[in-house]
């Protein structure tokens, strides 16, 4: 891959680079839905990524993307919104360096990726943290990998998302072999080491439905409803978000919750907010699992989650129910679930070692039979996060 982007690099400035680095994309293993309620996710990082050519300038960001076939640019002095649309992430990295009272300078580049965009494995958030981590390095600003995150993150919002932190700390942390556990709240993480006879196979749907009125921001508001029930029915303990209440706690206070909100509002909220609640303890689960080898428990704890993300938040459609129940039928599979925001994109399908090649091929075909669609399957492994390229 460096070969690729060196030689795209010397094409676009007419000159070599002085420097490679590497961002990854990234799975989420399970811990969906969880993040921007202060709880637990596990992704990893992986082997789908950018890889950059990178030359020091004076004051400008000039970058090219094999994706887009296109060479964009602004001035770090500027902090007018640049016109190249895949440049806002890098801009947002800047203007979030720009606030924090950093000097630095311009960068050439040139990236060739990986990472299939729009397929929910974080082309973007490597586009962000990746070069939030190149210029940390080649300017010496003196970052953490968290703080690498934090500034990818803020970098999105600034871009007009409004995600959580999960994919940015992931490829600023992840390591090759292992999952991610992330306590959103703390901002800490633990290092779970995925049993090596597992193979990662992620099934691209290729199906996007568009909704209206952002179903992110209204699933998140639902889910919070219940917080003021909580509040109300346990004074004695601090209660902030769904990460402080437990499925016990939440059963207790379901007839209040539809006392307050009437029968139909009421089993609405109910079901939003038992979805973040049993999600976290699945990841707690999950970590125990993976430690011991447990394919059967693995599988049976995706399972559910996709049942709850379909169920009670309503964030699956038809295709990717479709493409779990056919994984279901493929000789291999230990578990799958859908995975990222959901109404389409992707499933992850974790698989025995030896078997992913004839897994993908199975789900394509079976996919394409049952919905006359055409899906992508990509073999994934492992990977660091962030790197430099020696």
């Amino acid at each position: 891959m460096i070969e690729k982007s060196s030689k795209i690099f010397e094409e676009k400035f007419g000159e070599k680079p002085d420097l490679y680095y590497w961002s990854s994309g990234r799975v989420n293993i399970i811990g969906e839905h969880t993040d921007y309620h202060d709880g637990f996710v596990m992704p990893a990082a992986i082997d789908l990524g950018i890889t950059w050519s990178v030359k020091k300038n004076g004051g400008e960001v000039r970058g090219y993307t094999e994706k887009f076939d296109e060479m964009g640019q602004f001035s770090i002095s500027s902090s007018e919104r640049t016109k190249f649309e895949w440049m806002l992430y890098l801009q947002g990295v800047v203007e979030v360096l720009k606030k924090k009272g950093k000097n630095f300078g311009g960068v050439d580049f040139a990236i060739h990726s990986t990472i299939p965009i729009g397929s929910g494995l974080s082309s973007s958030s490597s586009l962000a943290t990746g070069f939030a981590y190149i210029l940390n390095d080649i300017y010496n600003l003196g970052f953490s990998r968290k703080d690498i995150a934090q500034i990818a993150c803020e970098a999105e919002w600034w871009y007009g998302t409004n995600g959580g932190i999960m994919d940015q700390y992931c490829i600023a942390n992840g390591e090759k072999g292992s999952a991610i556990m992330i306590d959103c709240r703390a901002l800490t993480h633990e290092i779970i080491p995925i049993p090596k006879n597992i193979e990662l196979v992620v099934f691209e749907t290729t199906i996007r439905h568009k909704q209206i009125n952002s179903p992110y921001a209204l699933r998140r508001e639902q889910a919070h409803e219940a917080i003021s029930v909580m509040k109300e029915l346990y004074k004695n303990k601090k209660i902030e978000k769904l990460r402080d209440v437990t499925f016990e706690m939440l059963e207790t206070a379901k007839p209040q919750i539809i006392k307050k909100y009437g029968e139909k509002e009421g089993e609405l909220i109910y079901r939003r907010s038992k979805h973040p609640i049993t999600e976290n303890e699945r990841v707690l689960k999950m970590k125990n699992y993976l430690k011991k080898d447990d394919f059967e428990k693995i599988g049976e704890t995706m399972a559910e989650c996709h049942k709850s993300l379909r169920d009670d938040y309503e964030v699956s459609c038809k295709e990717l129910d479709e493409a779990v129940e056919i994984a279901h039928k493929i000789k291999g599979l230990i578990g799958c679930r859908m995975i990222g925001g959901g109404f389409g994109g992707c499933t992850l399908n974790l698989v025995k070692k030896g078997t992913a090649q004839h897994f993908a091929g199975e789900i394509e075909e079976m996919y394409r039979k049952k919905t006359g669609i055409k899906g992508n399957p990509y073999i994934c492994n492992t990977h660091h996060g962030l790197e430099v390229i020696k």
